[in-house]
């Protein structure tokens, strides 16, 4: 689901961007060594093929999965936060907000309707 903006994706980020899809909880370290280069080489590489960093791209990942637990669950936005992963539900809600656009109250309340 992730949209590249670029066709000629550094293979790298692809195969890190694949990496992060099946397991966003991993550190972006364990994330280059996966792909057997070095933590700034990736960075390198998601910089000038995709435009953003790694994390960048974990956190876009995390907030997918938020917006699925936010439209078919009742959990607590506090308890989405902590299995998404993020120490405080306050910087889950600006990171939420970043890549969404919406606060996760408003994307539950658009799929309540």
């Amino acid at each position: 689901s992730f949209e590249y903006t670029n066709s000629r994706i550094n293979p790298i980020a692809e195969a890190a961007l694949d990496i992060l899809a099946r397991d966003p909880f991993q550190s972006i370290c364990q994330t280059a060594e996966k792909c057997g280069v070095s933590e700034s080489a990736l960075y390198s590489a998601f910089k000038h093929s995709l435009g953003y960093s790694p994390n960048f791209a974990r956190q876009k990942i995390i907030c997918e999965r938020a917006i699925q637990l936010l439209e078919t669950t009742d959990l607590p936005i506090e308890e989405i936060s902590g299995e998404s992963g993020f120490s405080s539900s306050s910087y889950f809600r600006k990171v939420f907000r970043l890549h969404t656009g919406l606060t996760p109250r408003e994307v539950r309340k658009k799929a309540l309707f």
